[in-house]
């Protein structure tokens, strides 16, 4: 019992770590194309 509780406990961890990295990834993917769109202007 334990020992599952803590494997539901890290895939959880792993998910929700997973899910802040992506979100930092996309905001970066996002600023970079506003800032390669601006440069296109000038």
């Amino acid at each position: 019992m334990f020992e599952q509780y803590t494997g539901s406990g890290a895939s959880l961890f792993i998910t929700i770590v997973a899910v802040i990295i992506g979100f930092a990834a996309a905001l970066g993917y996002v600023d970079f194309m506003k800032t390669k769109k601006e440069e296109k202007k000038d």
